[in-house]
Parts: C-alpha cells; structure tokens; sequence
C-alpha cells in the first residue's frame, strides 16, 4: 500500500513537471512567433473611438491614441498606419494633441484616416493632417467649428426667490454663471476667444489639406457633410472602405520606403501597452476630473474656481452651493 502511494506521488510530481516545462516551452515558441511579427515590416491599425476628450477612459480613446501614434514614429518596423476614426469631436486641447500627432507620424511615415460613421469636428481636424483621408459615402464629416455654451437659471430663481451672491477678485470670474445674464463686455470676450480658436482650427485645417485658407472658411461654417459631398469639397480625398484604404496604404508604404510591389506588408491592429492599460484601469476606478479650461495666459499654470475645483475633489470637499463648473470650450460632439 505504502508502495503504491508513492508511485502515485511520482507520477503526479512527473505529471506537473512535463505540464510545467510544456507550458514554459508553448510560451517561448508563442513568444519567438510574436517576435517575427513584430520583427517584420508591416502596416498597424490605430482606432480612435468615441468623443475626444483629456480622460483616459479606453485603449482607442484620444490620449492612448496620442501615445500610440508618437511611439509608432520611431518603430521602424512600421512602414504605415492606418488610423480608423469613429468620433463626434470633443475638447479642443485633446483635439490639438491628436492633430499634432498625426501630423508628426505623417512626417515619417504614411498615414490614411478612414472615417467610419462619423469624424466631425474635433474628429476632422484630427483627420486633415493625415497623408491621405477616406471616407465612405454616408459618412458624416465637417462641422468644422467652435462651441462655448452655458444655462442661465436667474428668471426661474427670481420667481422662487432665490437670490445668488457671489464675491470675486475679477470682473470676469463668474463669467457664463448661471445665475445671471452675461454682460455685452463678457459676450465679446467669449466671442473674441472662440474666434482665435476657430482661427487656428482652419488654418491648421488649410495645411493639413494643403488648401487656401479662405477656401477652407468657406466651408467652416459649422455645417455637416456626407462623405460624398466632403470629397466634392475636397475634405476627403477618396470613398472607400476600410478594406481599400489597407490598399492604398500599403502601395503609399511601398512607394515612401522603395520596396518591391511582392513586399506583404501585413497589417496588424494595435495593441495597448500593459503602462496603458494599468493608467486606464487605475483612472476608471478613480473620480474623473475635468479640468476643462485652457491655460490663456500662457503661465503654464490652471487658475481660480478650476483650481479650487481640483483641490475640492482630490481632499473629498463639498464644493460651496454657489461654486460652478467652469465652461467648456469645445469642437462640438455630434450625435445621432
């Protein structure tokens, strides 16, 4: 009896040693293969979903997108990228980090947007600074453009007496606050600011497409357009599936990089870096803050109710009843 217990014991100890060495063995062969793939020249897949904003909520949010753009200007491995955007637009700084992005990959290598059922706004001005844009024809483009909005409470207060007060250290602190109406000086400093954003939206737009700026202003008027008519418009460059956007891709690949037309150039979609997927997991189960405003002045630093927004919610205070969000400047989201 005793014997054949320690058989047992043997062979279940030689059993767990092959399953271990085997493991150990399938996960080096397994290894060795995503090395060749990843050793070989190839095409990558970048997604960009949903609205654009400094969160980092997803792996094809605009953040990781970013990253994943500017670590791929240095993988040499990569001949092309191929971004697919699926966005309504969103905040004009996360905007600006993709636009320079792309930008900045497109320098490099090869860049071709294929737009899925929206790239509006915020999305587009990503878009133009890609080498080539394609679109299918139903695709909603355009809305290129600048929002800045607020609610005014003050009639439905006043009639249920309730009354504000509010004490600031400026003439402008409080502006869009809900509790009263903006003052004709306010309106047109808001007005001033969206300009100058607006300004840099289409020139930006103009060199991205290599089109003349007053061409471009011509079609910034907030309006939305089918892929169809942004092509007739000269936003897009073709209509075209996903499918034959890796096409052209790959010849644009070839050509940049002077290989042979029997080079495969597979694609492959991007994977998020396990640094990523920590900070998304690490953020979700966190209190997202917004810290929409940007810094105006140019001193590099977030100022007034922003601030006192931010250290509220970080040591777990109540912000005063009188306390509001501050606006949110953005390339406006489009929805169905």
């Amino acid at each position: 009896m005793q014997l054949n217990r320690i058989i047992a014991l043997v062979l279940v100890v030689v059993c767990f040693v092959s399953a271990t060495f085997g493991i150990q063995r399938r996960q080096m062969d397994e290894a060795l293969n995503l090395k060749k793939v990843l050793d070989r020249d190839r095409l990558e897949l970048v997604s960009l979903d949903g609205v654009i904003t400094g969160a980092r909520s997803s792996a094809t949010g605009a953040l990781a997108v970013r990253d994943r753009l500017r670590e791929l200007i240095d993988e040499d491995t990569v001949k092309g990228v191929l971004l697919s955007i699926n966005s309504p637009g969103g905040t004009v700084g996360a905007s600006k980090e993709l636009y320079a992005a792309i930008k900045d990959l497109s320098a490099k290598k090869p860049v071709v947007v294929s737009m899925l059922d929206q790239a509006t706004s915020g999305g587009y001005y990503a878009a133009s600074a890609a080498t080539k844009i394609y679109a299918n024809a139903g695709s909603l483009t355009g809305s290129i453009g600048v929002i800045l909005s607020g609610v005014t409470a003050k009639d439905l207060l006043d009639r249920v007496g309730i009354k504000s007060q509010t004490i600031k250290t400026g003439a402008y602190k409080d502006i869009l606050s809900p509790f009263r109406e903006l003052s004709d000086p306010e309106r047109q400093l808001l007005q001033d600011l969206l300009q100058s954003t607006y300004q840099e939206f289409i020139s930006d737009v103009a060199k991205g497409r290599k089109m003349d700026l007053e061409e471009v202003r011509k079609l910034a008027d907030g309006r939305l357009y089918t892929g169809s008519q942004a092509k007739e418009n000269k936003l897009v460059d073709a209509i075209g599936t996903l499918n034959e956007a890796v096409t052209d891709l790959r010849s644009l690949a070839r050509k940049k990089f002077d290989l042979p037309e029997n080079k495969e150039l597979p694609i492959r979609r991007s994977l998020a870096s396990f640094e990523r997927l920590l900070d998304q997991l690490l953020n979700q189960a966190s209190v997202s803050i917004a810290l929409p405003f940007f810094d105006i002045a140019g001193t590099g630093k977030i100022s007034g109710a922003i601030a006192d927004q931010l250290s509220s919610r970080l040591t777990g205070q109540n912000t005063q009843l009188g306390s509001y969000d501050p606006p949110i400047l953005l390339m406006p989201s489009w929805s169905n």
